[in-house]
């Protein structure tokens, strides 16, 4: 008892002792939570310090069995259901060859929740634009489209986020209309939300942008091609945790089947004109043409998308009407709908106002406007010529207006632009008189036949 108090025996030896030196778990930790880091770059750092330490399978065991627990959920995710899109914080970069100036190229990379099938391409901007666009590429790479897109609270597809009830950007909500998506904003500060493509966009960096840091390019087509090729063979690279398959294996089980299949056209955006104000006459103007909205709307401002031949209109993010795109001939395109009761867009003017008011010039005037309004296709499109003309009165004075409106309706010719340019070319200063009519008998010559010859046939 004397001996085992004097000299107690040695303890048993720590678990981790036959391993070689511990490595440092707090450090470990702080690391890890340092952007792009990873266990493994950690093991490797190790391995350089301690040569006879732990191995590569004891050293994560030890840092597996010393970290706290994290209590998560496995999301299990439908097949043909949801795709994730993301932009990925790092791209590449083209040099243009007339400047030499370095252009930047955002990295797009979008993914199926089932089987992580992914499309990833380069952009110019992750403005709305090329963000709707890049949708459209990556969905006619699937081949089918999903029912739902998970997407980051980005501006370029959520014009207003709420979680309950959030706003799509309206180009980007076009294009999940053209679809028959539903667009699903994760959480804010959720990234679980959107796990499947912080994983995509992962990949993406350490497998496309790794092997393409070193490539030079000239242009945004020769990025996007390099980046198909390596794509290809990261979809069909076998992933270890799912038995050797390949993601493109995996989509087409898991995925394509259940998804939805494309519209016969792919969705277009030719051109958006944003925060446009209607005119007193509920008319728009676009790409030079005017088109009509309802007449309410008259002094707001309205957004305009030109998807293909198609005008849409929206206000305050409601759809309100769409016209085919007409020629660039400053012409009208009117619906009838659109129009007020008895044509007037401002309380007390009339088709009657304006031929009242042409009268304070002269008749002659009030003529040329009536037969002005008389040729439009809608009253109202006469109402903005009339009030063009009515501002000739206060450029050249009434009273050469109503000399030019005289000469306009007698040569038969009273439109706008032709009065306008009698008052340019100052006709309107020299006088003319009618051209008489003579009573000419018929010229008789043998080789015309008259009229009675085709009576006898």
């Amino acid at each position: 008892a004397l001996e085992q108090a004097l000299f107690p025996p040695a303890p048993p030896p720590s678990p981790d002792a036959a391993f070689g030196t511990v490595p440092d778990i707090g450090y470990i930790e702080k690391e890890l939570a340092k952007p792009h880091m990873t266990l493994q770059r950690l093991w490797e750092e190790y391995a350089e310090q301690h040569p006879d330490g732990l191995k590569r399978t004891a050293f994560y065991d030890r840092v597996a069995r010393h970290r706290p627990p994290e209590i998560t959920m496995k999301v299990i995710h439908k097949g043909g259901d949801k795709v994730f899109s993301d932009y990925s914080g790092d791209g590449l970069e083209y040099i243009n060859r007339l400047t030499g100036d370095v252009i930047p190229v955002d990295l797009f990379v979008c993914a199926w929740g089932a089987s992580s099938f992914t499309f990833a391409e380069g952009s110019r901007s992750q403005k709305t634009r090329d963000f709707s666009l890049s949708h459209v590429h990556g969905l006619n790479y699937f081949g089918v489209a999903p029912f739902a897109f998970v997407l980051d609270n980005t501006k370029s597809g959520v014009k207003k986020s709420d979680r309950y009830d959030p706003v799509a950007n309206p180009i980007y909500g076009k294009m999940a209309e053209h679809y028959h998506v539903a667009f699903l904003p994760a959480r804010v500060r959720k990234p679980k939300d959107k796990a499947i493509v912080e994983s995509a966009v992962l990949q993406a960096q350490r497998f496309i942008l790794a092997r393409l840091r070193n490539r030079q390019f000239f242009s945004l087509d020769e990025v996007n091609n390099a980046i198909r090729e390596e794509l290809e063979a990261l979809n069909n690279r076998p992933m270890k945790d799912y038995g050797g398959q390949t993601r493109r294996q995996r989509f087409e089980e898991l995925d394509k089947p259940y998804a939805q299949p494309l519209p016969a056209e792919p969705f277009k955006l030719s051109s958006v004109k944003l925060d446009v104000l209607v005119g007193r006459n509920y008319h728009i103007r676009f790409e030079d043409h005017f088109y009509s909205v309802p007449h309410h709307l008259a002094t707001h401002r309205v957004d305009i998308y030109q998807v293909g031949p198609i005008l849409e209109i929206y206000h305050d993010n409601v759809h309100i009407c769409r016209h085919q795109a007409g020629p660039p001939t400053f012409g009208y395109t009117t619906t009838t709908e659109h129009m007020p009761p008895s044509h007037a867009f401002v309380k007390g003017w009339s088709k009657e106002w304006f031929i009242a008011k042409t009268s304070e010039v002269g008749p002659a005037t009030a003529e040329a406007a009536l037969q002005i309004m008389t040729a439009r296709e809608h009253v109202q499109q006469g109402f903005n010529a009339v009030m063009g003309l009515l501002h000739l009165a206060k450029v050249y004075s009434p009273q050469r207006l109503e000399k030019a409106c005289q000469r306009a309706t007698y040569f038969k010719s009273a439109t706008l632009r032709a009065i306008k340019t009698i008052l340019e070319q100052q006709l309107d200063k020299q006088t003319f008189l009618p051209l008489p009519i003579r009573n000419q008998a018929p010229l008789v010559h043998e080789n015309i036949r008259g009229a009675q010859y085709y009576i006898n046939q």
